[in-house]
């Protein structure tokens, strides 16, 4: 019996040589080939003796081991009941302990129930102790346990059956049992790093969900507590970051990852650990780009494990690389979202930013003012000095603004030379009209650009919070009204009343009816036509907009179009426009495939941030390819925010529209830009145009622009072609389509089908060497 109780004693001590922790938050679940011994016991020895030989060895060990107490006398009650559990189950289902298929299933049965009960038990152990197990890791925790104690009983069950037989074979059984236990030994460590990579997962759900630096830093330094079950993890900053790492701290100023062992026999090493508190450490440096800014500290290795491994090196690596990687997006993150809402130039917020801090105020039941500012001689210094001294005066302008009102105000550059204050907590009018007037004195003075001195006169607009609107557009452009009104007069300083919507008594009348006008069918569109100056094909008709009034006969846009910018019916002024063109240019489609239209964008309009998605649904709406659209921008449109308008008209190129460049070389120098935009077309303005058979410098010009255009392989179209001579001089130019008054005036959409058969037949009269008939 003594020998027996030595054997079994002996296996649970072999046992725990093949053991595997699962650990979770500083405890661990010991999984071994315990259960082998169990079973042997089971069949060889009383309970008594069982009890002794399992926990003789566990106590030599624990004491080996320094286990804690507490530990050590909740798994000495473990083994002893388990131990008293598999007894009394097995004499339940094989009271006769046969080598037979039975005893064996009710064998396999009671060592499941023990491992089953065990594993439960160290998971409520530890939910108790505060380290509750996540529960994706239960399963994979408890399954591990009864996998071993699968393994373990047909071991013992062979040796028992083997031993019953001949004691030589267990010899063949002891290299089986060798095989089984480093397959044991590596299933778990598979086990381990598939647990790893969970929670590698998890940490990278959990740090990519953080808003900011901080955040990062503090998810990253729980995680590594966490997965590498150590007591402590801290960030240490390098010095001029506001850390203390100095030349004492060599450890911490090296390029390389370190393991420190518990043990460790480098002196230096030693040193540190005892400096520093720890038993053992890992140092992993964390980069920022290609510098290093700080150390990843983790110290004392908690758990069964004796102290920190390679593999505990490797994925905190990991971790810090996840983090540098999320760090570096998180600042690229931030600085997009600061170029969203900033003018790229000044500085200052932009239109975005300023309308959602007016909303805020009008939501949030708040008082104000805005004052909306513009240069009234910018154009002039632009023309004169171009438009790099421009800039300078912009920047300029901005950051004396910015000196000249009340702390807390909100400024910003809402495109071209206009800016916009929001004054928080004012309620008198007279206290908003006062410091209109002393933004606009501070900004009347000389601004010294580039050795020269430039003054610029301001006109400014100011409405009221909450009286002058209920949301950040309707306050905007009534400050906006004010403001025009203060340029028109001369006044400076204009603050919005209802009678300034508009200049005169007619265009109130006139902005009144607009928007009946357009619901009513009234705005209709005439079409002009645009004709390849090398073939005579017409390409193309330009939509032109004319309101039908019933008592004042046609307005002409130059009257309505401003008036829809000021009462905010430009988007429904400008859908209509396009519906209307749309639905004429699927008309001729069927006959003239390759015939596009043409439709005019207003400066508001381009910016509106629904046009590209109410572009798509009218030509899904009419059926007419993207490609026979083209949108006419003006230049002056362009250069008033180049890099907003830039982005508004890529999102338009996107949909597969043409674009173009309209009146090109009037009063700005966008040749500098010509490039960036996502163009196909320019438009020469009539004014070059006119006077070319007259006028040298002015064919001049057009032979530069149309130079110019091809070179960056435009389509080139000449506006104000009006007689023979000059579409003759534009021919030998090379220039590509004309449009004007010799050709055709606008008309309505019912001339243009019979206006297209005669224009068919002066083509072919004039390629007969026949006399033209007029069109």
């Amino acid at each position: 019996m003594t020998a027996t109780v030595l054997v079994v004693a002996a296996l649970y001590v072999l046992a725990e040589g093949s053991l595997f922790h699962l650990e979770v938050r500083g405890h661990a679940l010991s999984v071994s080939l315990s259960d082998l011994a169990l079973v042997v016991g089971l069949f060889l020895l009383p309970p008594h003796w069982l009890l002794v030989a399992r926990l003789a060895p566990a106590v030599v060990l624990f004491v080996v081991r320094r286990t804690a107490l507490v530990k050590a006398v909740f798994n000495l009650g473990l083994f002893t009941a388990e131990i008293g559990v598999a007894f009394t189950l097995l004499q339940v289902l094989a009271p006769d302990r046969g080598l037979g298929v039975g005893t064996w299933l009710a064998t396999y049965l009671t060592v499941a129930v023990v491992d089953l009960l065990g594993g439960f038990a160290v998971v409520l152990a530890m939910r108790l102790l505060g380290s509750a197990v996540p529960r994706r890791d239960v399963v994979p925790m408890i399954g591990a346990v009864v996998v071993s104690g699968f393994l373990s009983t047909t071991l013992a069950l062979m040796a028992i059956v083997v031993l019953d037989t001949s004691v030589a074979g267990l010899l063949l059984l002891a290299a089986l049992a060798a095989v089984v236990a480093v397959a044991h030994h590596a299933y778990y460590r598979l086990l381990r790093r598939h647990q790893d990579l969970n929670r590698l997962f998890a940490f990278t759900q959990t740090v990519g969900a953080a808003r900011d630096a901080d955040g990062v830093i503090a998810n990253l330094l729980d995680h590594a507590r966490e997965l590498l079950n150590a007591e402590s993890a801290v960030l240490r900053l390098l010095p001029g970051l506001g850390g203390t790492a100095t030349d004492s701290d060599p450890l911490l100023s090296e390029p390389h990852p370190r393991l420190i062992p518990r043990g460790s026999r480098d002196p230096l090493e030693r040193q540190w650990l005892a400096r520093n508190g720890l038993r053992d450490a890992l140092l992993v440096p964390v980069r920022d780009e290609t510098h290093v800014v700080a150390v990843l500290q983790v110290g004392n290795r908690l758990g069964a494990a004796g102290t920190f491994t390679r593999d505990d090196l490797k994925l905190l690596q990991t971790l810090v690389a996840h983090v540098e990687v999320l760090w570096h997006n998180g600042r690229l993150v931030d600085q997009l979202r600061h170029d969203a809402t900033h003018d790229a130039l000044t500085g200052l917020g932009n239109r975005t930013l300023f309308n959602d801090g007016l909303q805020a105020l009008i939501d949030g039941g708040g008082h104000g003012a805005t004052l909306l500012l513009d240069l009234d001689r910018f154009k002039e210094v632009n023309d004169a000095l171009g438009h790099p001294v421009g800039d300078v005066l912009l920047e300029k302008v901005a950051a004396r603004l910015l000196d000249h009102v009340p702390t807390g105000s909100q400024v910003a550059r809402l495109g071209g030379d206009e800016f916009a204050v929001l004054l928080r907590g004012l309620t008198s009018p007279e206290e908003a009209l006062a410091t209109a007037r002393a933004a606009r004195a501070a900004l009347t003075g000389a601004f010294e650009v580039t050795g020269t001195f430039l003054e610029v006169g301001v006109s400014v607009g100011v409405a009221m919070v909450p009286a002058d609107g209920e949301d950040a557009a309707t306050v905007l452009r009534r400050a906006d009204l004010a403001m025009y009104e203060a340029k028109r007069t001369g006044a400076g300083v204009v603050r919005y009343s209802p009678v300034l919507d508009h200049r005169s008594t007619g265009l109130l009348e006139l902005a009144g009816e607009l928007r009946s006008a357009v619901e009513q069918d009234q705005i209709v569109m005439y079409f002009q036509p645009k004709e390849s100056l090398r073939t005579g094909r017409i390409v193309g008709f330009e939509a032109l907009a004319r309101w039908m009034h019933p008592e004042r006969g046609v307005v002409m846009p130059e009257v309505f179009v401003p008036l829809s910018e000021q009462t905010g019916l430009v988007g429904l002024l400008g859908e209509a426009a396009a519906s209307q063109a749309l639905e004429q240019c699927r008309t001729w489609l069927s006959r003239r495939p390759g015939v596009g239209v043409a439709v005019n964008l207003s400066p508001r309009r381009l910016l509106e941030p629904g046009l590209a998605a109410s572009l798509d649904r009218l030509l899904a709406e009419h059926e007419v390819p993207a490609e026979l659209l083209t949108l006419e921008i003006t230049e002056s449109t362009v250069m008033a925010d180049p890099d907003a308008a830039v982005r508004a008209m890529h999102q338009l190129r996107d949909l597969g529209v043409r674009l173009s460049v309209d009146d090109f070389g009037t009063g700005y120098s966008s040749l500098n830009y010509l490039h960036r935009l996502p163009v196909q077309e320019v438009k020469i303005d009539k004014s070059f145009v006119l006077p070319m058979h007259r006028d040298v410098g002015a064919t001049a010009i057009v032979r530069s622009i149309v130079e110019l255009a091809h070179t960056l392989e435009l389509t080139v179209v000449a506006e104000g072609v009006e007689n023979e001579p000059t579409r003759q001089a534009l021919v030998e130019l090379g220039c590509d389509v004309g449009q004007g008054y010799g050709l055709a005036y606008p008309m309505p959409p019912e001339d243009v089908q019979d206006w297209l058969v005669r224009h068919d037949a002066t083509r072919r009269d004039r390629r007969a060497g026949g006399r033209p008939r007029a069109v």
